[in-house]
């Protein structure tokens, strides 16, 4: 009886070693397929993300026709992620702030053209996880477009049609994705005032 309890365990032992061989192989080939794959689609991402970051900036900012990344300033606001001074003709005609204020799903990127006067010239959301028909509306014209030339301190979301320049009309049930957007474009809009009014960051 011992003999046999002997060889059982002897050929349990066996088998869960086995077992995890098997186990470690699948995961290290998995691993390397997986490595494969991220090395072949990184950098076809990583152009298209950069195609679109720079689409994004033509687009709020349809004057400029090159653009440089300046140095973020210390102490702004943490949803600040970047700012390009936009140049067309060699003169600059006004800066892009990206922000990423938090919608009701998460994140939402925008990027903010803000004229050398203070004007916002229009705003491009890159990124959204917001909810379908509803927050994700937030890119198309209706909504996005009421941002455009506005020249104002601060703009603030109404439920009805605007009756002042400083007003945006939110999405129809979508008020907090409405509410974020403009919040992150009066970010950018601080922070013009705050670092980049009079030509330059300081």
């Amino acid at each position: 009886m011992e003999a046999n309890n002997g060889a059982n365990g002897t050929k349990n032992t066996r088998k869960i070693i086995s077992l995890g061989l098997i186990l470690f192989t699948v995961t290290a080939v998995t691993g390397l397929i997986l490595g494969f794959v991220h090395e072949i689609t990184a950098g076809p991402i990583q152009k298209t993300q950069e195609r679109l970051k720079t689409e994004a900036l033509s687009g709020a900012m349809p004057e400029a026709d090159a653009f440089s990344l300046l140095e973020v300033a210390s102490g702004s606001d943490a949803i600040v992620k970047d700012v390009q001074e936009a140049k067309g003709k060699g003169a600059t005609v006004g800066y892009c702030v990206t922000v990423t204020p938090k919608g009701y799903a998460g994140p939402i990127e925008i990027v903010v053209g803000i004229t050398a006067d203070g004007a916002v010239r229009a705003i491009r959301i890159l990124n959204q996880s917001e909810t379908p028909g509803l927050g994700a509306k937030a890119p198309l014209p209706p909504f996005s477009g009421q941002f455009d030339n506005k020249k104002v301190d601060k703009l603030t979301v109404v439920k009805a049609p605007p009756s002042a320049p400083d007003q945006v009309q939110a999405i129809s049930g979508a008020t907090i994705t409405s509410t974020a957007v403009t919040d992150g474009v009066n970010t950018a809009l601080d922070y013009w005032k705050k670092n980049l009014a009079g030509g330059g960051s300081r």
